[in-house]
C-alpha cells in the first residue's frame, strides 16, 4: 500500500463518513469573526489530506478551511516477517463558533410544542452574545467519528488495530491548551493495518 493512497482513501472516508453528519458555523467572508449580522450559515466540514490549506489555496468547491478535519499521516511500520503494514493516523479537528447568534436559540413551535424552532426575523439576525463555549461544536464532531471508528473493524479497506487504543484531547502546546478562539481543535488517533503486497519486476535481470 502507498502511503498516498491511504491518505487519500481514509480523507474520502472521513467525508463521507463523518462530516456528512454533521453541520457547524462557517466563519463569514466580509465581516469580523465574530460579527451578528452576517449571512448565517452551516455547513458539512471539508476533509482534507495531510495538510489544512490556506483560504487562497482552497479548491474551488469548498467556501473556508474550517470547520474541517485534516486527515494527518504520523507514523509507519512495516513488519517484513509477518507480511503486515500498520500507519498511525490522527484527524485534526477544527472548528468556528465565536457565541450564540439568533438563529442558535430555539423557540416552541406554534404548531408543535415538541419541536421548536430557529428564532428568525430582523432582531435575530442582529442578535449576538461573544461566549466561550464553542469548543462544544468540536467535540461534537468529535464524539461522531469516535463512534464511527469504535463501531466498525475496517475503514476504506483498512484494517482497525484492536490492539492500539483509539485516542483523543484536545489540541495542545507544551503541555497546555491554548486559547484560539474563536477557533476550536481536537485530535483523534487510531492506527490501521494492511497485508504487503510488494511486486517488483524481474525481468530486467533476465
Amino acid at each position: 500500500m502507498s502511503v498516498v493512497g491511504i491518505l487519500d482513501d481514509v480523507t474520502a472516508w472521513v467525508q463521507e463518513a463523518v462530516c456528512s453528519q454533521i453541520k457547524l458555523k462557517v466563519p463569514p467572508e466580509d465581516r469580523e469573526p465574530d460579527d451578528a449580522g452576517y449571512a448565517y450559515q452551516r455547513i458539512s466540514p471539508t476533509a482534507f489530506p495531510l495538510y489544512l490549506p490556506t483560504k487562497d489555496k482552497l479548491p474551488p468547491s469548498v467556501r473556508s478551511p474550517f470547520p474541517s478535519v485534516c486527515v494527518r499521516f504520523m507514523e509507519g511500520a512495516d513488519n517484513m516477517a509477518a507480511s503486515q503494514g500498520s500507519v498511525g493516523i490522527e484527524l485534526l479537528f477544527s472548528t468556528w463558533n465565536p457565541g450564540t447568534h439568533g438563529k442558535d436559540i430555539l423557540l416552541p413551535s406554534p404548531s408543535d410544542a415538541l419541536r421548536p424552532v430557529p428564532w428568525t426575523g430582523d432582531e435575530a439576525e442582529a442578535y449576538f452574545k461573544r461566549l466561550g463555549d464553542g469548543w462544544r461544536d468540536a467535540w461534537n464532531f468529535v464524539d461522531i467519528a469516535l463512534r464511527e471508528i469504535e463501531s466498525r473493524t475496517e475503514i476504506a479497506g483498512y484494517s482497525i488495530d484492536r490492539s492500539a487504543p483509539v485516542k483523543f484531547g484536545p489540541l495542545a502546546d507544551q503541555e497546555g491548551i491554548p486559547d484560539f478562539y474563536p477557533f476550536w481543535y481536537a485530535w483523534v488517533s487510531f492506527t490501521l493495518t494492511y497485508p504487503l503486497r510488494r511486486n517488483r519486476s524481474f525481468e530486467q535481470f533476465l
